[in-house]
């Protein structure tokens, strides 16, 4: 299969380049640092896969593949991430991910994930293939509380559903654009969310913010 990765950390993509070199039957074509990249550069007949990341800048990795399953390319998704959450993996294979798969996976995992993919399985790391299944035997498994924000995290909230910028909301708040992104991180986890969309969209529902 010719394959596409999305992760806009420069040495995971040199890492999973490294994991494809010793896999056989699949080439990695090309390589994006953003889902907005991806989706200018697609075109029919250049990749047959995507291999996704969650955490990326912009448009997150559910996003991009909720988008391409509904695109009408028919180019199938896997996901390639740390997370290991619930709410995150439900989110993911709701969208339209065909597969799972752990950023410490092993070459002879890969391989054996990227044939059953070319041969119309569904590959998942087997702590997340563990999880779906005790979720399907257990169905009082409790969807994980979502944790208070604090007043501050609120404020930072709204102030990116009003459209500002790192650069507007450190200045406006007196906090480094770093601190900005720490306390965003810290949204995004007490949400059970990936990204702002999704975060925004959760907060609207709680009626933390009001969005026209």
């Amino acid at each position: 299969m010719k394959i596409a990765l999305v992760e806009d950390t420069a040495a995971l993509r040199d890492t999973f380049a490294d994991v494809l070199s010793a896999v056989h039957g699949h080439e990695l074509v090309c390589a994006y640092p953003t889902a907005e990249e991806a989706r200018r550069d697609l075109h029919p007949g250049k990749v047959d896969l995507f291999v996704v990341d969650l955490d990326l800048p912009g448009e997150t990795g559910v996003e991009f593949i909720r988008w391409l399953h509904g695109s009408g390319h028919g180019i199938p998704s896997v996901v390639w991430t740390i997370h290991e959450g619930r709410d995150v993996v439900y989110a993911a294979l709701k969208a339209g991910a065909v597969g799972y798969l752990i950023k410490s996976i092993q070459p002879f995992e890969m391989q054996v994930a990227l044939d059953e993919i070319q041969a119309g399985g569904a590959p998942m790391s087997p702590r997340i293939a563990r999880r779906l299944l005790n979720d399907l035997m257990d169905t009082t498994t409790p969807v994980p509380p979502i944790e208070s924000l604090t007043t501050r995290e609120r404020s930072i909230l709204r102030a990116v559903a009003r459209g500002e910028s790192y650069k507007q909301i450190s200045a406006a708040f007196g906090i480094s654009p770093n601190t900005v992104h720490t306390h965003l991180n810290n949204i995004y986890r007490k949400l059970h969310v990936i990204g702002r969309a999704e975060a925004l969209a959760r907060a609207q529902a709680m009626g933390l913010i009001v969005r026209a």
